[in-house]
């Protein structure tokens, strides 16, 4: 068995590699780059060794050095970074040292998806149209796409996660997909070559687990159903995979299987399928475990990092095909650092946890966490399981509810939604169903969430305004109750303007509504030191002037102005960036007249590119340059009345 591990990953899947050695009784080292140094996986290891910033993950020499300079006999990759980087796990085995994965020869031929197709395809694998040599030469990939045909789907060669990955359904949107797509891959896995290959429409993603050893042997465990992804990125994974005929499920088993033989596959590694009715088609095979291998481990009660590290050691697979079975539903939901009522923006900052559900949870820290901007925003993964998939969505739905958090914004609020959608108890949804809902018109009210959260903070239990639960009463004492209209105010809510109306108050509680047409009343109440928005817990931490509010499972932050007049404003001419990040490209310059709409520039954070538009037409005088580092709010362009003298 394996001694001693090098852990050359980070966050919670270092975490759960970790797990596993504890229990084995394996050594383990681990990596860290500043902004990792309080992660809780370290604690166990018997050394850490320091990375050069975010991308020393990436860096295949420090890497290896750090395995043999601390007397390791072994690799993980994990999963990201370098896991299916075939020159990784080339100089892993040159080191002398085991890399827990299969050959750098299988991965090459793998994580190129254009050889994966072909090897597939020569496997009797059903593949769909596509190209069949990956390249960063964008003329040769246009010239490709006319074969493929439209619609088709834009693949980083080297990657996962979907990263890069873009659908295009014209000849005029496809030069810009793969501008981005390469910039994106580049950053991500330092591999800018990209794959074509067509599109298909209301499809369901599919992937199988399968397992081999250096003995001949492969087998699957099951199904995982993991179509429930955002711009290709998944959210919600559940396993078995629901709603398919057993006929088709079976024949989905053995394609899988008969990949994994024709590679003479060793390790642990995943198959994906697009399936459409009673078809189905091989897309990509991942050389590595998974983000959702979780759902798996709950049905099937193997741990499957333990099988990772036993074969990778030279044993036969624990288990027979025969002899691994499967019982009950799990579902997974994966805790990104985004705000879903703002478009998604990624939401870095510092995460403080207060109450974690009682269920299986992937972490790296317990309850405070600095989220950066140079790392991928998934936070924590919640796992439910359940007798049944009805009891497992119930109870991934309670876990979204029951955490509580303050400081940045989340997805669960949005996820919560999503599981309790007829659609997905229904097992109708397909791969663009997340895509294809606005969560604003669908689940919140961008006023209402600003008012839940005002509301929230002025019902805090200190003094705030005088308003707040906290005030003395003869602060209001000018205050008429039976008004129903005291007055407005006028604050900031993520830094913007944001006016209320007071319409009413009965000590603890506190009646607002938006100035803007909408929400309606919304009633907050101090109860000890819990507080409601009407049905919905809130969670209030003052931090000076400003209140970090997290309610409707997103995080706002409230300042206190004064009092205001209500009247109409003119439309902002600054054109802030939402989010801090770096400016990769400019669409228009100095002197630009714009209209509204139109696409002014493009900000990366968190590995995702974010486009910011104009909001009114005008003048544009630019104040950011390419390549620039940028903070929240930071102005990056001024729209002028074409009107304005210059």
């Amino acid at each position: 068995m394996i001694s001693t591990l090098l852990i050359a990953n980070r966050g919670e899947v270092a975490a759960r590699i970790a797990r596993t050695c504890d229990r084995l009784g394996i050594d383990y080292v681990t990596v860290s780059a500043d902004e990792d140094r309080d992660l809780t996986y370290h604690d166990g290891a018997v050394a850490t060794v320091r990375l050069a910033g975010a991308s020393g993950h990436l860096d295949a020499a420090a890497l290896v050095r750090a395995a043999t300079e601390t007397g390791c006999d072994a690799v993980h990759p994990g999963y990201g970074f370098l896991s299916e980087n075939a020159g990784f796990a080339r100089a892993v085995r040159s080191a002398g040292l085991v890399f827990v994965g299969p050959s750098s020869r299988v991965i090459e031929t793998m994580a190129d998806k254009a050889s994966a197709l072909t090897v597939m395809a020569d496997a009797g694998v059903p593949v769909l149209p596509g190209t069949r040599q990956a390249t960063d030469d964008l003329e040769v990939l246009v010239r490709a796409a006319a074969d493929v045909g439209y619609p088709l789907i834009v693949k980083p060669a080297g990657g996962g996660g979907g990263k890069g990955m873009s659908v295009v359904r014209t000849r005029d949107e496809l030069r810009a997909s793969l501008a981005s797509a390469t910039r994106t891959a580049t950053a991500a896995f330092a591999d800018g070559r990209l794959h074509l290959e067509r599109y298909v429409e209301h499809a369901r993603h599919i992937e199988v687990q399968v397992f081999g050893d250096e003995f001949g042997s492969a087998v699957h465990l099951f199904d995982r159903d993991c179509s429930l992804q955002r711009r290709h990125q998944k959210v919600i994974e559940e396993a078995p995979a629901p709603r398919i005929p057993e006929a088709t499920r079976h024949a989905i088993f053995e394609a899988a299987v008969r990949g994994a033989q024709a590679l003479n596959y060793v390790g642990a590694g995943t198959f994906e399928f697009l399936l459409v009715g009673d078809e189905f088609f091989f897309i990509e095979m991942n050389t590595r475990l998974q983000v959702e291998h979780t759902v798996t481990e709950e049905i099937t009660g193997i741990d499957l990092v333990e099988w990772q590290l036993r074969v990778a050691a030279g044993e036969p697979l624990p288990a027979t095909q025969e002899q691994i079975t499967y019982h009950g539903a799990a579902v997974q939901v994966r805790m990104y650092a985004e705000d879903p009522f703002r478009s998604f923006l990624p939401c870095p900052g510092d995460l403080e946890v207060t109450r974690w559900p009682e269920l299986r949870i992937e972490r790296a820290f317990t309850r405070r966490l600095t989220v950066t901007g140079g790392f991928d925003p998934m936070i924590a993964k919640l796992v439910a399981t359940g007798a049944n998939r009805d009891a497992a969505l119930a109870a991934a739905r309670a876990a979204c509810a029951e955490l509580r958090w303050t400081g940045i914004s989340t997805n669960l609020g949005f996820a919560a939604h999503v599981l309790a959608s007829p659609v997905l108890a229904a097992a109708e949804h397909d791969t663009a169903y997340l895509d294809r809902i606005d969560p604003l018109a669908e689940f919140a009210d961008p006023d209402l969430l600003s008012a839940l959260a005002v509301a929230a903070a002025l019902s805090a239990p200190d003094r705030a305004t005088p308003w707040s639960a906290g005030a003395p009463a003869g602060d209001r004492a000018w205050l008429d109750p039976a008004d129903h209209d005291l007055g407005g105010i006028d604050l900031s809510v993520d830094g913007r303007p944001f006016t209320v109306r007071i319409s009413g108050y009965d000590g603890p509680a506190v009646r607002v509504r938006a100035a803007t047409a909408g929400p309606g009343v919304v009633c907050a109440r101090t109860t000890g030191d819990t507080i409601a928005v009407g049905s919905t817990p809130a969670v209030v931490r003052r931090l000076g002037e400003t209140w970090a509010v997290q309610v409707a499972g997103v995080s706002r932050d409230v300042r206190y102005a004064e009092y205001r007049s209500f009247g109409s404003t003119a439309a902002d001419p600054e054109i802030r960036s939402p989010m801090p990040g770096t400016v990769v490209r400019l669409h228009v310059e100095t002197g630009t007249a714009v209209e509204k709409g139109q696409l002014l520039g493009v900000v990366e954070a968190m590995k995702m590119e974010h486009e910011l538009t104009a909001t009114h037409p005008g003048i544009v005088t630019v104040t950011a340059t390419e390549g620039a580092v940028i903070t929240t709010d930071q102005p990056l362009f001024l729209i002028e009345d074409r009107s304005t003298p210059r």
